[in-house]
């Protein structure tokens, strides 16, 4: 005999009826089972108010009683919003089919003649239970993603009010220097630019970037802080792939600016004595001992927060003196950290939202790893910028778009929060029923970004929907083919297949190179953009790469 799935959580049946008998039986019939309490009410006039006091998972309501109609409590079961995602099964002595119908019709989710055999009965609770124990979990993730939006619409207003005072900040800074004015007019842009970008790396990278040649040096890194650690999450001038990690402490100078929040400026003496009678500047691992000068500047929030620190060596590249920053370069690139913390901090919270999308899905399906999505994300940058190397003409490569790319890459599959776990989490393979309704997340995925109204809802919503279609016309949901298809989507089906291929599942182990270089010439201009998966062919090395920097 099969033996009955043990429910994954405990959960609370409530038995309405009067019969000592029945409940009797139902107790002994659930025993078995550990995680499953069991409370009996035997007037149906306490019922309703039971049911509210214990919200459990099932009901199990007698049709006939002498102080009240079941059928009646049926009705008043549904029409509580406490009690809308319970599991209400109807356990009646009656087979009549109109006293089924009328059951069903208000509301009921199922209909036992009490009592069926064992094993039936217990299969039924235990699936019930698990439908209403998944929805008030995807209720409770929807209720976090709302208030997740809200936090970002009052730290938005609060960014607004910084943003404010920083403009007047701009004003009144003033400087006889003609290069100061070039430098402050080119913050000026750059600062309406990072208003614009929502993904942090893209971000951490744009900021890095401008302020190396702000203070016109020749190497630099973007620090972040991760709990007690300072890490570097961005560099410009190191050819080294290690991972720099900083503790937050007096140990090393990078570390002292962040606890301090206060910069630090070294000249050539002090960077040749740093980590002898000096503390280490905490950035040799990125770029050894040739570092002349430094100057290091904590970036923080309004109130004091750490967010992190940049990095700056070497300056004035084309000088030869021997004290590399000086004060102008203290003055700008600090007042250009303080337009920075605003950008990054509202990347975050975006981010942080994004990260809860992807727990989300996570969470109901355990193959959509922040691992999985992370990857897919930087695999769709690395084709899209190859792409764009071979068409110049098309779509300019900016900040702004691969910003709007990565976000949508990262949530392609969210839509699976609307996919019931019975399908999800399938060992085998699906019915062509539960296969259809699979199909659905791409729908679903589309629709979660109409209200949104972010910068990269357009993309994000194309992205969820179209990201299946194949190019020969075969996919889902709408048989787009060819360039129909939109370049974004067709970017994320081969980065998405590309993962999965490479990655341990349960139900396959990691294809090797060999295979996958295989399936993909087999699959071009079937499956996949015969041109994306020759770039992808062509990058293989770069795609490992990717792989090995974010493993599950």
């Amino acid at each position: 005999m099969t033996e009955v799935k043990k429910p994954a959580s405990p959960f609370v049946v409530l038995l309405v009826d009067d019969q000592p008998i029945v409940a009797e039986g139902v107790r002994r019939l659930l025993a078995p089972l550990t995680g499953i309490r069991l409370e009996v009410c035997a007037k149906a006039s306490e019922a309703a108010a039971r049911a509210l006091e214990l919200q459990p998972a099932v009901i199990l309501q007698d049709l006939n009683m002498p102080d009240g109609n079941g059928m009646e409590l049926v009705s008043a079961y549904r029409a509580e919003p406490l009690l809308s995602s319970t599991s209400v099964l109807v356990l009646s002595a009656e087979e009549n089919a109109s006293t089924k119908a009328d059951a069903f019709a208000r509301g009921a989710n199922d209909y036992l003649v009490k009592l069926p055999p064992a094993q039936e009965f217990v299969a039924r609770v235990v699936h019930h239970a698990e439908a209403c124990l998944s929805e008030r979990e995807r209720d409770a993730a929807y209720r976090d993603l709302e208030r997740a939006e809200h936090e970002l619409e009052q730290r938005n207003a609060l960014l607004d009010q910084v943003n404010m005072r920083l403009a007047e900040s701009n004003r009144e800074l003033r400087v006889d220097v003609g290069t100061q004015r070039e430098r402050l007019d080119r913050i000026a842009r750059v600062s309406a630019d990072l208003a614009r970008v929502q993904d942090l790396d893209i971000m951490l990278t744009a900021i890095l970037r401008e302020a190396v040649a702000l203070a016109n040096c020749a190497y630099g890194a973007m620090f972040v802080v991760e709990g007690d650690k300072l890490r570097a999450a961005e560099t410009v001038g190191s050819s080294v792939a290690a991972v720099c990690e900083v503790p937050m402490s007096e140990s090393t100078v990078v570390g002292r600016v962040a606890t301090a929040n206060r910069l630090s400026r070294l000249d050539r003496i002090e960077c040749a004595r740093s980590g002898r009678d000096l503390p280490a500047l905490g950035i040799e691992a990125l770029f050894g001992d040739r570092i002349k000068s430094a100057l290091i500047v904590p970036v923080a929030r309004a109130e004091g927060k750490i967010l992190g620190c940049i990095a700056l060596l070497d300056g004035h590249a084309r000088r030869r003196d021997a004290h590399g920053f000086d004060e102008n370069d203290e003055q700008i690139v600090t007042h250009f950290a303080s337009l920075a913390s605003v950008a990054i901090e509202r990347a975050q919270l975006i981010r942080a939202m994004i990260l809860r999308m992807i727990a989300m899905a996570e969470m109901r399906d355990p193959t959509e790893t922040a691992g999985h999505v992370g990857r897919v994300a930087d695999l769709a940058i690395m084709l899209y910028d190859e792409w764009c190397d071979r068409h110049p003409e098309e779509l300019g490569n900016n900040a702004r778009v691969r910003d709007s790319l990565r976000i949508g890459a990262l949530l392609h599959d969210v839509g699976k929060v609307g996919i019931a776990d019975a399908i999800l989490r399938k060992p085998g393979r699906l019915t062509d029923e539960e296969f259809a309704e699979m199909k659905r997340h791409t729908e679903i995925g589309a629709a979660l970004f109409k209200g949104i109204r972010t910068d990269f809802d357009e993309i994000a919503s194309t992205i969820a929907l179209r990201h299946h279609e194949r190019w020969d016309g075969r996919g889902y949901p709408g048989g787009l083919s060819s360039i129909s298809i939109p370049l974004f989507a067709r970017i994320v089906a081969v980065a998405d297949v590309y993962d999965a291929l490479s990655s341990h599942r349960s139900y396959k182990e990691t294809w090797t190179r060999a295979k996958i270089v295989e399936f993909f010439e087999e699959q071009s201009g079937k499956h996949f953009d015969p041109e994306l998966a020759q770039i992808l062919l062509l990058n293989l090395p770069l795609a490992e790469a990717i792989r090995a920097r974010r493993p599950d």
